[in-house]
């Protein structure tokens, strides 16, 4: 649904070790035969999870919302005086993800997906 949370990362120096901890505490299974130096999270149901292999940002957990139109959106984040941290890039056969930081430097994912 457009303008709801839809996916989010959890940044991890080990992911295996992460996707264990997550296993025990939520029981969410993880799976990293996708892409490497990520592994998705299987919830019980939406939004979507990662663990990315990668330092924490300051900010740690990165969010994502489903938007119609990431380019759009983009430039009105940009117009409302934030800053595009990362432009539209495709998820082969997936959709298309983007990040920017709002006035306070918080860094928040939007995400399109190819299934319109």
């Amino acid at each position: 649904m457009i303008g709801s949370l839809c996916h989010f990362e959890i940044p991890a120096k080990d992911i295996e070790k992460s996707g264990e901890f997550y296993k025990q505490v939520f029981k969410w299974k993880l799976n990293t035969s996708d892409f490497p130096g990520y592994g998705l999270l299987e919830l019980p149901r939406e939004p979507h999870a990662g663990v990315e292999k990668r330092e924490p940002f300051s900010n740690g957990v990165m969010i994502y919302i489903q938007v119609a139109d990431i380019s759009q959106t983009l430039n009105v984040v940009r117009e409302a005086g934030g800053e595009i941290v990362k432009g539209k890039t495709e998820i082969p056969n997936i959709g298309w993800f983007g990040l920017f930081s709002d006035p306070d430097g918080n860094v928040i994912g939007v995400y399109q997906s190819n299934k319109s």
